[in-house]
């Protein structure tokens, strides 16, 4: 199992990795204690579902292949469920196998101790914060700290702080990652420094910095680096910036997190919130299923545990589970007897007070109440409908859902902000051809209006700083939902549009038939490499010696994994191509040879390959049906001809545009960019898919117009979205750009910021721009009226 890297993703993993190169070989790297380097330090700011955990893998093997030993990567979570789930996903089979290839992967407390000293193999040790935090280690009550006389006169804690520095040995490098960093304390960071670790990587949506990780990060700042992320500017240098930053413009246009939340308020009984967002998810269970997703959507129900829904009080277990009114049985009992949702869909995760002798809970109530030691068997039921209160543990993070209520009436502290993150992830990691499929919605119970527009407030301040790309809604009542839905009038297709990779087959082999096999080539697989020592005399004032000492190989890597992250980086696509079978990429060569930086080199000419002969095709079998939009009531336009009734958050171009295609009385749409119609774009970078404004059906032909068409038409990714034909060479659905201002085609040039420029594609295959002084005269030459 192959899981590729995203652009952005490769992007950040290599940036954390250089970062450590520039740090390793700084002659100003402060010490810490004595001889001890302070250690290389990189905060991961990610917001929930852009994939840290793969991008802090690849770090850990790029930072591996620049390292003169081997090292020991000690990956720490607070939860033991997300340790567990890390495990699972590192080891053979996992999804992150690939990323960690060449790592003995185990929990800590198996490393064999000899495994530690042994500088030949790169360790990946995954631990809970709770097998080693204790403050005072000479009791020994943790099993890291213990002595296994059968095994060694030291405990594995000591042995993970020599990692084999002994004889004259060097000690081998020690890399920290600490997943979900905003629990980090004080006492764990102290208690991590006492390895003397080379690096230490901190990831987190929300990151908060203890204080002694915090001296670790004054003496870096002092030493020339911020703590602030830094974009390359021209004029500070962003290598020596200690954050990582992902934007979440780069997650969100990826497929990785939902486009849209709409969050509703209810201050009426929980039933009438449960039926409205039970018709809700039947829509979008029903969508699935006909758009062949891939996946059931699922929901959560966040509520108080063992109070009366009623006023508050203390439920009493002593009653008959039919007359119980505690939050998580009443919802039970709706979704079973009311929705007809089967018991075995439902899982109820919290600890429910039972009376299990007198009254014992149904046998098909699934009730969790073991927190981490239930939480395998939890994930294990795939189970549709989860019932929690606010302990639901980090590690469950399943995209597949998709809607949320949430209980807070009666002074519940329940906090919506902080749940949002259970419902971001996008599905299948790509945006369907339904706006409902690419929505996260909030049912909210609340005492009165005011609660809600409270909480709608702090959602749309989280939203507006984290994810400004993600689009808020809010509405007070299901009424009020319903009317904010609009659907086709009129049912229409357009063809869907897909990568034809089948010319770009042989291209790239052609790449792979002329790489060298480096196997057994011991000159220009061999590069050179270094140790960076410093020692620090104690007591005498002196700064501390910094020794380079030069050595005659820098670390092995395998050749596919090094021009596989490459193409990553680039096009991920066109990974999907290439035969990895070739016994050339099994090679290794050394990180800083010259046939590492050939194949490099061969791997971007591969990509190139790949967009340079790959096109884009129809695909008749499975049109693409325009779908319900959603709009503010308050603020639609409504038009005539128009798919649906009308449209909201126009901008005054876009009206119009609009205004003037509903006046040729032909039939047309406006296109969401939260699940609408897309083109797949063959251009490197992130941005994978185009999302044409406006769909106009003419006769036989289908005109994709967009007015923001400026960043496309520099490159040839734009040619081949204007050059679009089927297996017959005959255009079917034909892509328009226009762009504001005064433009030339040869060569493609801003002229002028006055009227608008048109931009088609010739019978022999030449892009042509032609100016207009109105919109409605650009839009008319666009439909070819």
């Amino acid at each position: 199992m192959n899981f590729e890297l995203l652009p952005f993703q490769s992007k950040a993993s290599s940036q954390i990795a250089a970062r450590y190169v520039l740090l390793a070989s700084d002659r100003r790297r402060p010490m810490e204690y004595a001889d001890w380097p302070t250690p290389y330090y990189q905060a991961l700011s990610a917001l929930t579902g852009a994939g840290k955990t793969p991008i802090l893998a690849d770090a850990v093997a790029q930072m591996r292949a620049h390292m003169s030993l081997e090292p020991v990567v000690l990956w720490v979570s607070k939860s033991r469920a997300v340790v567990d789930q890390t495990l699972g996903n590192f080891r053979p089979g996992g999804k992150y196998e690939g990323l960690v290839e060449g790592f003995v992967v185990s929990p800590l407390a198996e490393v064999p101790r000899d495994a530690i000293g042994d500088a030949s193999q790169a360790v990946l040790a995954l631990a809970t914060v709770g097998s080693f935090n204790q403050q005072d280690r000479a009791d020994g009550s943790l099993k890291v700290h213990q002595v296994a006389l059968d095994h060694s006169d030291e405990s594995l804690w000591a042995n993970l702080t020599r990692r084999g520095a002994e004889d004259g040995q060097a000690r081998r490098p020690l890399i920290v990652v600490y997943d979900e960093g905003q629990n980090l304390s004080d006492q764990q960071t102290e208690i991590l420094l006492e390895l003397e670790p080379d690096a230490i990587l901190v990831a987190s949506a929300t990151m908060r910095t203890p204080a002694r990780l915090g001296q670790v990060i004054s003496r870096l700042t002092q030493s020339g680096w911020t703590a602030q992320p830094l974009e390359d500017d021209g004029f500070s240098d962003p290598q020596r910036s200690l954050v990582t930053a992902i934007r979440s413009v780069d997650a969100v246009e990826a497929g990785l997190v939902k486009r849209q939340i709409i969050l509703g308020g209810y201050s009426t009984e929980m039933e009438t919130a449960l039926s409205d967002m039970m018709a809700e998810f039947q829509v979008a269970d029903e969508k699935a299923k006909v758009l062949e997703a891939g996946f059931a959507p699922k929901a959560i129900y966040v509520c108080r545990t063992n109070i009366t829904q009623d006023d508050g009080t203390a439920d009493v277990i002593s009653r008959p589970f039919v007359e119980r009114r505690a939050p998580p049985i009443v919802i039970w009992r709706y979704l079973v007897e009311v929705a007809g949702i089967d018991p075995a869909e439902i899982a109820v995760y919290l600890d429910l007070k039972v009376d299990r002798k007198n009254h014992p809970l149904p046998p098909d109530f699934n009730l969790f109440s073991g927190g981490e030691d239930d939480f395998a068997a939890f994930t294990a039921g795939n189970f549709r409908h989860i019932i929690f209160n606010q302990s639901l543990q980090e590690g469950w993070d399943d995209p597949s859902c998709c809607f949320a209520y949430i209980d807070k009436s009666m002074g519940s502290a329940i906090q919506v902000e902080q749940v949002i993150g259970r419902v971001l992830r996008q599905p299948g990691a790509r945006h369907y051809p339904d706006p409902d499929l690419n929505t996260a919605n909030f049912f909210l119970r609340v005492d009165d209006r005011q609660e809600f527009e409270k909480t709608l407030r702090a959602v749309q301040v989280k939203i507006a700083a984290e994810l400004p790309e993600v689009k808020l809604e809010g509405f007070v009542d299901g009424r009020e939902r319903a009317r904010a839905r609009l659907d086709p009038r009129h049912p229409m297709d357009v063809p869907e549009i897909h990568i034809d990779a089948d010319e770009a087959v042989e291209p790239m082999a052609a790449v792979v038939a002329t790489l060298p096999d480096y196997g057994g080539d011991n000159v220009n697989s061999q590069g050179p490499g270094e140790q960076v020592r410093a020692v620090q005399a104690i007591g005498d004032g002196s700064s501390a010696t910094v020794t380079v000492t030069a050595r005659e190989h820098s670390n092995r890597v395998v050749a596919r994994w090094l021009v596989r992250r490459t193409m990553q980086s680039l096009y991920p696509e066109a990974v999907k191509t290439i035969d990895w079978a070739d016994p050339r990429f099994e090679a290794r060569v050394e990180i800083t040879s010259r046939a590492a930086s050939h194949l490099r080199n061969e791997a971007e000419r591969m990509v190139d390959a790949y967009l340079t002969n790959a096109d884009l095709a129809f695909e008749a079998s499975n049109p693409y049906r325009v779908g319900s939009v959603l709009a503010k009531p308050d603020q639609l336009r409504r038009f005539k001809h128009s798919v649906h009734e009308g449209y909201s958050d126009l901008n005054d171009l876009e009206v119009e545009i609009a205004e003037t295609i509903d006046a040729t009385g032909l039939r047309w749409a406006r296109n969401p960019s939260n699940g609408g119609y897309s083109i797949p774009l063959l251009e490197k970078g992130s941005g994978r898919r185009f999302f044409p404004d406006f769909l106009v059906w003419k006769d036989d032909l289908i005109y994709a117009v967009d007015p923001k068409g400026s960043h496309l038409i520099v490159d040839d990714a734009g040619k081949k979205l204007l050059a679009i034909r089927d297996e017959r060479r005959t255009k079917r659905v034909i892509v328009r750009l226009i762009t504001e201002g005064r433009w030339s085609h040869e060569p493609i040039k801003k002229l002028s910021g006055s009227g608008y420029s048109l931009w088609k594609i010739t019978n022999a295959g030449q892009v042509r721009a032609s100016h207009s002084t109105s919109v409605a005269d650009v839009v008319k030459r666009a439909l070819d009226l």
